[in-house]
C-alpha cells in the first residue's frame, strides 16, 4: 500500500512539472513577426542566397548580446515569424555599400513590415535566356556600383531554384553548371545540358574586396 502511494505521489509531481513546462513554453511570447524586401534605388530587388549568409538581415534585441540573422531569399524577400515582443535594432549586412540602422518594437506592433533600400556593390542582370537542343543562350549585363571594380563573374545553370556557386552537381539529385564570364555584358552559351529538363539560370558577380557575391534575377528555361 505504501509503495502505491509513493507511485501516485511521483505521478502527480511529474504531471505538475509537465504542465508547468508546457505553460512556460506557450507563454514565452515569441509571437512577433517581421518580413520585407531588399531593393536598390530603382526598386529592383537585391537578390540573396538561402544556402549562405551572403546577405542577411540582423536584429539585435534590447539587452541581447548576439544578433539574430535572417537570410535574404533568392527573390529578395526575408521573413521571421518568431520574434520576441521587445525593441530590436535592425540592419542589413552583405555585399552592399551601406545599410542604415533602424529600430522596431514588437511589443507595440507585433507584425512588422520593413523594406531595405540599399546600393549593391555590383548589379548583375539577366536580360534573356533561350534554349535550343542541349544548350541555353544567355544575354546579360553586370554593372559595378559606387566606384567598385568586378573581381569575378559567373553564370549558373541548375535544376535547383536560385542557383549559386555553392550548389554543386550530384547525379540524380541535382545539377548545376557554372560558366566563368570574361566580359561585363554580352551573351554566353551554356552547353552540354539535357533535353526534357527544366533549368534555372542566374548570374553571380563579386566586387574586389568583397567576401561574397551579388546575384541577379532568375530566368527559367525548358529544354
Amino acid at each position: 500500500m505504501k509503495m502505491k502511494y509513493i507511485k501516485l505521489f511521483v505521478l502527480i509531481v511529474v504531471s505538475s512539472a509537465m504542465i508547468k513546462c508546457e505553460y512556460q513554453d506557450t507563454d514565452f511570447g515569441f509571437d512577433g513577426s517581421i518580413k520585407g524586401m531588399v531593393k536598390d534605388n530603382s526598386g529592383t530587388p537585391v537578390y540573396g542566397d538561402m544556402s549562405s549568409n551572403n546577405l542577411v538581415v540582423k536584429l539585435l534585441g534590447e539587452n541581447d548580446e548576439q544578433a539574430l540573422e535572417i537570410r535574404v531569399n533568392g527573390d529578395g524577400t526575408y521573413q521571421n515569424l518568431k520574434m520576441f515582443p521587445k525593441k530590436h535594432e535592425v540592419w542589413l549586412e552583405g555585399p552592399i555599400v551601406n545599410s542604415a540602422h533602424t529600430t522596431v518594437d514588437f511589443s507595440v506592433d507585433p507584425e512588422q513590415v520593413l523594406d531595405f533600400t540599399v546600393t549593391p556593390l555590383v548589379s548583375p542582370k539577366l536580360n534573356s535566356a533561350s534554349g535550343s537542343g542541349t544548350s541555353i543562350s544567355v544575354s546579360y549585363d553586370i554593372l559595378p556600383n559606387d566606384g567598385n571594380t568586378i573581381k569575378k563573374m559567373e553564370v549558373y545553370c541548375s535544376t535547383v531554384k536560385y542557383p549559386t556557386a555553392a550548389i554543386g552537381s550530384r547525379t540524380n539529385v541535382y545539377f548545376t553548371k557554372k560558366v566563368t564570364l570574361t566580359e561585363s555584358s554580352g551573351s554566353v552559351v551554356v552547353d552540354g545540358l539535357e533535353t526534357g529538363v527544366h533549368y534555372y539560370i542566374r548570374l553571380g558577380a563579386q566586387a574586389d574586396g568583397a567576401s561574397s557575391m551579388n546575384y541577379s534575377n532568375q530566368i527559367e528555361v525548358d529544354l
